[in-house]
């Protein structure tokens, strides 16, 4: 389950925040260290990997939303979605095909063809699949989590994750940081990207403390599941318009 694999993953990023705040109180094991040890790239690598994470995390949980249409029983076909929401999952999907470089590599013609000749066939056998059009283009922020949630047909993610945090929130327990507003779950994201870029693409010094780090991946495992949540509504409420019985979602 693509939220269950995500939370475990997190417990990697807690260990490097764990392990930058053993050197910053000098921990007796590394007392034989003569010089005080820097922690900021333990901290920066904590944020990158926690974008990441939650980068694969937004790709398999759309995945798993599409794959859950099939097995509604009857299954459902790309012909029973919206038209809006067909010509979205086509369009993306051959534009996608099609590209003449992927992940910065050229790609040769015989390549984008077969690909789109792949697709063409998925498509005329009426299967909802759109694994070419998931794509963060390695950057999972606001705009990212609005448009792959719209490729299922949710119109509105970010008044839906507004509504879902205003609800269901939960303040970490962080010593000092106690006070500390979440705001809008849009504009904390965004936030956290920014720090990740900035130490990710031109190696800036990062200012946010192992405290504010460790409140940011409470806030993302908690997104996560208001995600999960959303597309699991979407899809079983979809269902039922259709006549359908749902497929059985995995616990969140």
């Amino acid at each position: 389950m693509p939220r269950q694999k995500f939370i475990t993953q997190l417990a990697d990023v807690y260990e490097l925040l764990d392990l930058a705040d053993a050197l910053t109180i000098r921990h007796p094991s590394l007392t034989y260290f003569p010089h005080r040890i820097s922690v900021n790239p333990l901290l920066a690598g904590a944020v990158v990997l926690l974008c990441a994470r939650f980068e694969e995390f937004i790709k398999s949980a759309v995945t798993y939303a599409f794959e859950q249409h099939a097995k509604a029983v009857p299954p459902l076909q790309l012909q029973d979605l919206s038209e809006d929401v067909q010509v979205r999952i086509v369009h993306q999907s051959l534009n996608a095909a099609l590209q003449p470089t992927r992940y910065g590599v050229r790609r040769p013609n015989s390549d984008r063809l077969q690909d789109s000749f792949d697709i063409a066939k998925r498509f005329l056998a009426g299967n909802i699949w759109a694994d070419h059009a998931i794509d963060t283009g390695g950057n999972p922020g606001p705009e990212t989590v609005k448009n792959l949630l719209k490729l299922v047909g949710v119109t509105d993610a970010w008044a839906a994750l507004q509504a879902e945090c205003n609800k269901n929130y939960v303040p970490p327990s962080i010593t000092g940081l106690n006070l500390m507003q979440v705001g809008h779950p849009k504009d904390r994201l965004a936030e956290i990207i920014k720090v990740r870029n900035s130490v990710a693409h031109s190696g800036a010094h990062i200012t946010s403390s192992s405290a504010e780090i460790r409140y940011d991946v409470d806030f993302v495992g908690q997104l996560s599941g208001w995600i999960y949540d959303i597309l699991q509504k979407h899809v079983e409420d979809f269902a039922l318009s259709k006549g359908r019985t749902p497929a059985v979602w995995r616990p969140r």
